[in-house]
């Protein structure tokens, strides 16, 4: 499974509004701005950890920055294919 964050705006929004830079957030979540500012524009995806901390830091629920997308591939086993 996949974190995705649900809207680059609105994330970069709750961010300013609760007072941070995307440094000091970083800084406050334990990673980098650089990260920080790569998972916002929705280039990265979170683990599930950092996911987390930015929902506590900006006071808010998981549910209101990120969802969670599954990936198939991954998910698959790999028997059931038949040689023949």
């Amino acid at each position: 499974m996949i974190i995705r964050i649900k809207n680059e705006e609105e994330f970069a929004k709750s961010r300013i509004v609760a007072g941070y830079s995307q440094r000091k957030l970083g800084k406050k979540t334990g990673i980098s701005g650089a990260y920080l500012s790569q998972i916002e524009r929705g280039e990265r995806n979170p683990s599930p950890t950092v996911a987390k901390k930015i929902a506590d830091a900006l006071d808010k629920e998981f549910d209101d920055l990120f969802f969670i997308e599954s990936d198939y591939k991954s998910e698959r086993k790999e028997g059931g294919v038949s040689h023949g």
